[in-house]
């Protein structure tokens, strides 16, 4: 049986007016476009007709609880058949929600950035969300904090699927910034660590008894633009280098799957 190693799937949630407009939509609960709709289901259709995703791998989606997160997964898995869908276990996490910007709800960049320069900020650099967060919003520690605790979570679920030998999927239902940040501390590229874990709430943002709640002694946050790009109902995949998971990595190829002969690049280490 060929080794699978196992992915973890982003997927930003289809079109809304604001994602449209380039609005900054945080804790605003609104839902997808006509077009969104369509757009997903188009992409849902896709994505498992082509095969570049297995519906019997998928063991978990972990969602955003915004209506325009958990709207994109049911038309995403539409095209599943009731007892393919009755496998997949959903999670709704309250960590996965999107940046909480603050002030900066519902505006544009120039915006946010004519606001700041009017009141005399940003005299020796300019504004950097990475960097610099949100007035009355979150840090950016205070996001790299629980996006970190999600990615424990996923990874500690990775391993114990692999020790297992089960193909294992984790599709994961966000939004533009939080999704990228995401990623960015997926592969662990030029982040700062911070053993404080003070953010850190007295109990887990999601009730599923099945995912384990990891205990961090320190997480990761970005100082820098990541620089990735993920529009409205776009895919990403993150994986690991040599089917192991302490090598999370950036899978190039997205939910493409190279056939089992051209995966050699992919094989252990050997000491």
């Amino acid at each position: 049986m060929t080794k699978v190693t196992p992915r973890c799937i982003i997927v930003r949630h289809g079109q809304t007016e604001w994602s449209k407009s380039g609005q900054y939509t945080g804790l605003t609960d609104i839902p997808l476009t006509p077009y969104g709709i369509q757009q997903m289901k188009r992409t849902g259709k896709s994505v498992f007709s082509n095969k570049f995703i297995n519906p019997e791998h998928i063991t978990y989606i972990f969602t955003s609880p915004r209506q325009r997160a958990r709207q994109t997964v049911g038309l995403i898995l539409e095209t599943l058949t009731e007892e393919q869908r009755s496998n997949i276990r959903i999670v709704v996490d309250e960590d996965l929600r999107e940046w909480e910007y603050g002030d900066y709800e519902g505006l544009l960049t120039h915006e946010i950035v004519q606001s700041r320069k009017s009141r005399g900020l940003d005299q020796e650099r300019p504004w950097n969300i990475w960097r610099d967060g949100c007035e009355n919003g979150e840090t950016t520690k205070q996001i790299g904090c629980r996006l970190s605790r999600v990615i424990a979570r996923i990874q500690n679920l990775h391993r114990e699927h692999q020790k297992e030998n089960r193909p294992s999927d984790i599709l994961v239902f966000a939004h533009g910034h939080a999704l990228r940040y995401f990623a960015a501390l997926w592969i662990k590229n030029g982040l700062e660590e911070k053993y404080d874990t003070s953010f850190d709430p007295p109990s887990a943002t999601y009730d599923d008894e099945t995912v384990p709640n990891v205990t961090m002694e320190k997480y990761r946050y970005l100082v820098e633009n990541p620089y990735f790009l993920l529009d409205a109902g776009g895919m990403g995949v993150l994986s690991y280098a040599h089917h192991n998971i302490d090598e999370p990595a950036l899978a190039l190829a997205g939910t493409f799957i190279a056939p089992p002969e051209e995966e050699s690049q992919h094989e252990p280490v050997v000491a």
